[in-house]
């Protein structure tokens, strides 16, 4: 069978890139952009925004990871996909991370279709998003661990 990974490259919706630290460093800014954006909308309880904005703070985190292998996406479940192929696999990150990209797309589709009105998924959403920054803030670490929520990343 097929990987996820393998059918989005072969339909072009994974494609290989020239390593570029401009790109990264331009994605880690949006993340980090969005992440206190998504916190000032949490402070004002704009409950449906902080989650779209705490959403995308990961995709651009995990979308530099990505840049940094070679890689681009051109969908968001091709970025879940190449996240799982590039880092995953190769023991460079833990499947926390993985899961919680997922639960954050699934929150961010739910706050799009709903009205959001319980604190505790956006604050999870923003706890998790702080630590996967952290993650590719140190990815030139050896071995990363939060304490608050373990994420191990060994290159």
């Amino acid at each position: 069978m097929r990987s996820r990974f393998e059918r989005c490259v072969e339909t072009g919706k994974i494609v290989p890139i020239q390593k570029d630290p401009a790109l990264v460093s331009k994605e880690i800014l949006e993340a980090e952009n969005d992440l206190e954006s998504a916190k000032d909308s949490l402070v004002r309880e704009n409950f449906k925004w902080a989650i779209v904005q705490g959403y995308y703070s990961q995709f651009h985190s995990l979308r530099a990871l990505v840049f940094e292998e070679g890689y681009r996406e051109k969908t968001h479940s091709c970025l879940r996909s190449a996240v799982e192929a590039l880092l995953l696999d190769k023991g460079l990150i833990d499947t926390e991370v993985t899961d919680g990209f997922s639960y954050a797309m699934r929150v961010r589709e739910a706050a799009d279709y709903n009205s959001p009105t319980k604190r505790m998924r956006q604050w999870m959403l923003l706890k998790r998003q702080r630590e996967l920054l952290g993650l590719q803030r140190d990815l030139s670490g050896n071995n990363i661990v939060f304490q608050s929520f373990p994420i191990v990343c060994k290159l």
